[in-house]
């Protein structure tokens, strides 16, 4: 229905690192490679590339909270930090992951998915995503979907990749809920339809993703009348039942 790509974008603030921005472009722009075939017929896709940002020194910590540890692996995770900064990071983000700190857990995460600081381990990434993202992560939410949708570091399962895309979707995350409608589209783990994957795109399309305006327009092209009214009219439902 739609020519796709899935893109990682890497991205962080000072505080909160902001990973992976996935999109399913109508047109393809990066390199494809790893999601099926071509980049005119189904996913073609990606190359992950999350973020995040490292720790501190040794030391004191005995009574620090889970955000001071956090915030001592975001000054030593940076870019071309060195060897020991890094595997140091990895330690506070770890510290500060097993008292709960969500933001900690999708660094760390990160780090065993690009092996930074850590030895690649694409089941502990799962782990420290799955972790941040049941306890409501947004970005933990989208990234652990990223993951089951391609089969990176971790079994492929589409229906995993649906539950934690409209997880993050109805969060508002506008990149989740282009690739959930890409996947009605696509048909990938549910059944082929249009009529939802324009619901999607179209509330993705309103959170500004530019992508998914395009998709949305691409399948409204191949719906009927009736098709576009349905559609039209759960879409504003939707909204207003997202608060969107």
């Amino acid at each position: 229905m739609v020519k796709s790509v899935i893109r990682l974008l890497n991205s962080h603030t000072c505080l909160i690192p902001v990973l992976v921005a996935l999109a399913f472009p109508a047109a393809a722009d990066i390199d494809v490679s790893s999601l099926g075939p071509s980049a005119k017929s189904a996913p073609t896709a990606p190359a992950t590339k999350p973020a995040v940002v490292g720790a501190v020194a040794p030391g004191q910590g005995a009574a620090e909270s889970a955000e001071d540890m956090y915030r001592k692996g975001l000054k030593l995770d940076r870019p071309n930090a060195t060897r020991s900064d890094l595997a140091a990071a990895a330690n506070w983000y770890r510290k500060a992951a097993e008292k709960g700190n969500t933001d900690a857990q999708v660094n760390l995460a990160v780090m065993y998915a690009e092996g930074r600081g850590v030895e690649l381990n694409g089941l502990n990434a799962a782990r420290w995503y799955r972790k941040a993202a049941e306890a409501g992560n947004v970005i933990a939410q989208y990234n652990l979907a990223v993951m089951y949708h391609l089969g990176q570091g971790i079994s492929k399962s589409y229906d995993d990749a649906i539950d934690w895309y409209e997880k993050a979707a109805r969060q508002g995350n506008a990149n989740a809920m282009n690739n959930l409608a890409f996947m009605y589209g696509m048909g990938e783990g549910v059944v082929q339809s249009n009529v939802d994957a324009y619901v999607w795109f179209a509330l993705a399309a309103s959170r500004g993703n530019a992508d998914a305006a395009e998709n949305r327009d691409l399948a409204a092209s191949e719906m009927t009348p009736e098709e576009r009214r349905k559609a039209r009219e759960r879409f504003t439902q939707l909204e207003q039942q997202l608060g969107l």
